[in-house]
């Protein structure tokens, strides 16, 4: 009784870390450098590049079968918008710009493609990035 009381404890442990670690491994080279998958606020994902953050609205909490998902970035960029986005920390920024990403294969790891824009322009820049995997030092 008390290896079987174990058994389902190590199980269920282990399977609910799985899953709530699979963004802390999401890592990925891109054409703007490292993209990191930082956190979640609700039904947001929020990733982090060296120029700032990256906001995609649905993605929260899926780890397979990615589809096309929209959102916004925000950071450093010499094209100031008429409105405001809310950063990371809550800020409003005017520096931001549509963004919008399809995941290339359904499970991780998962390249992605996205094109983005400069404030409400529709997004035309392309953006790609490939998972590094095996060991990742930061």
């Amino acid at each position: 009784m008390k290896y079987t009381h174990l058994a389902i404890v190590s199980t269920v442990f282990f399977l609910a870390t799985a899953q709530n670690s699979a963004f802390a491994d999401e890592v990925w080279n891109s054409s703007y450098g490292k993209v990191v998958y930082q956190s979640d606020r609700g039904k947001t994902a929020i990733w982090s590049y060296p120029a700032g953050a990256i906001f995609i609205e649905g993605l929260a909490g899926v780890f397979n079968n990615r589809g096309v998902y929209h959102g916004y970035w925000i950071g450093k960029s010499n094209v100031k918008c008429d409105t405001g986005r809310e950063d990371s920390s809550g800020k409003l920024s005017n520096t931001w710009g549509r963004f919008s990403i399809r995941f290339t294969v359904p499970n991780f790891p998962m390249p992605w493609e996205a094109k983005w824009s400069y404030c409400e322009a529709e997004p035309t820049f392309s953006w790609n990035g490939n998972p590094i995997t095996g060991a990742i030092t930061y």
